[in-house]
């Protein structure tokens, strides 16, 4: 037990003074496997990051309704303020909806108008009361309150942060998506009456107004937000882009689904927001699918020149091989000591991946959790991360057989004895 013990020590001895010979190619390789294993495990992680991110954009939404349309179009416009704006629904509808007995609330949405090219977003108060994102977290304030009042707004964290609003500031909005306000409502002002803490969703893009303020907005003849009279008027809108309902059971969704969409007073769809979601990212996995393909191919490309390197370096030991040779050492122990070298080589350079992911996952959170509403969580290695570092250590030991099989059948064809 001792003598293979003293054995494996001096091998490893000797490997990490080749090492040190050639420090700087040895260096150099470590940081080619290192970033290649960052790549890989970084790509893996925003991979998972986006999923989750996409997935916990809406949280405890039943049903979302709309006007008849595409599922993932109605998805996106509602949820994500991206794509192509849908058709509207009647009031009608939404209040009819609402007096289904499986319904326990509806939160109507209104879209279309923006500030500096930041969606506006018309809807209820009870919005903040039931909107859920990630794992059922609910809304919450980091300044002020929501809007009580008919021009009053509640923005999302980074409209305030980036136009730099505090709270009784007041803001002009602008009919359609665009960041040049070309077309202002210029009677209407709103006052900035709450600023809500990041979400890590597109709530922190968006600006909040009540539905009687959108409707006012665009209400033939316009109405002024310094107009004492305009409470007299009725407010209450013709349509909205669509809804979110809640149920009191979830065995209902199905049936409540299905007499949505057999409505017949005007065509409407309603969807599952989770299933939506999952169809929504199935249609973007070839995209996926060609990151880590060349990300894979970065890897191979690392370990070829792993094994060159190698094979280098074995032409360039002969006479140290040979001298070890005629000490006694065993061809098997030679071929060790080459397989030791690689093995050290990729071991480091996948530490010096897993490393630099969480270094740079650091630093970059915050600016991916507000730029793109990736929340990301560096505290420990995932599973999947830690099936690739193994995968990358076993490609390592795989790429050192080549070069340990030649030093292996050279010694005992040549004998390393040429000195």
């Amino acid at each position: 037990m001792k003598p293979s013990l003293k054995l494996v020590m001096s091998l490893f001895n000797l490997t990490l003074k080749r090492l040190f010979s050639k420090k700087l190619t040895s260096i150099l390789l470590i940081l080619s496997i290192g970033l290649s294993s960052m790549l890989l495990m970084g790509v893996q992680k925003i991979k998972e990051s986006a999923k989750t991110s996409f997935s916990q954009s809406i949280s405890g939404t039943d049903l979302i309704v709309g006007a008849r349309s595409g599922d993932t179009q109605l998805l996106l416009y509602t949820v994500f303020r991206q794509g192509h704006p849908v058709a509207n629904m009647s009031w009608d509808s939404v209040r009819s909806i609402q007096a289904f007995s499986e319904v326990a609330w509806v939160v109507p949405i209104s879209l279309g108008d923006s500030h500096h090219g930041y969606p506006v977003l018309g809807t209820t108060a009870d919005y903040f009361q039931h909107y859920r994102y990630a794992k059922k977290q609910m809304l919450r304030f980091h300044k002020g309150d929501y809007f009580r009042d008919t021009f009053e707004v509640v923005l999302g964290s980074e409209i305030a942060k980036t136009l730099n609003y505090q709270l009784n500031d007041r803001l002009f909005l602008a009919h359609g998506i665009a960041k040049s306000n070309l077309r202002l409502h210029k009677d209407q002002s709103f006052r900035v009456v709450g600023i809500l803490k990041p979400t890590g969703t597109p709530i922190d893009k968006t600006l909040h107004i009540p539905l009687e303020g959108f409707t006012a907005l665009h209400t033939k003849g316009g109405y002024s937000s310094n107009k004492p009279s305009l409470h007299s008027h009725n407010l209450t809108p013709q349509s909205v882009t669509s809804c979110l309902v809640g149920l009191k059971s979830k065995f209902s969704i199905f049936s409540v689904q299905n007499r949505i969409t057999s409505w017949k007073s005007e065509p409407l769809m309603a969807i599952i927001p989770g299933v939506s979601l999952s169809r929504l990212w199935n249609s973007i996995r070839t995209v996926d699918t060609a990151f880590l393909v060349i990300t894979i191919l970065v890897t191979l490309i690392t370990f070829i020149g792993l094994l060159l390197v190698l094979l280098i370096s074995l032409q360039q030991s002969k006479r140290e091989l040979a001298i070890l040779r005629t000490m006694g050492a065993h061809p098997l122990q030679l071929s060790w000591l080459l397989m030791l070298e690689s093995i050290f080589i990729t071991v480091s350079g996948v530490i010096v991946g897993i490393w630099l992911v969480n270094v740079l996952g650091y630093i970059l959170k915050p600016i991916l959790e507000v730029k793109m509403g990736l929340i990301l969580s560096f505290s420990m290695i995932s599973l999947t991360e830690l099936y690739l570092a193994l995968g990358i250590i076993f490609f390592g030991i795989i790429t050192s057989f080549i070069p340990a099989l030649l030093a292996y059948r050279k010694s005992l064809s040549e004998g390393f004895v040429s000195i």
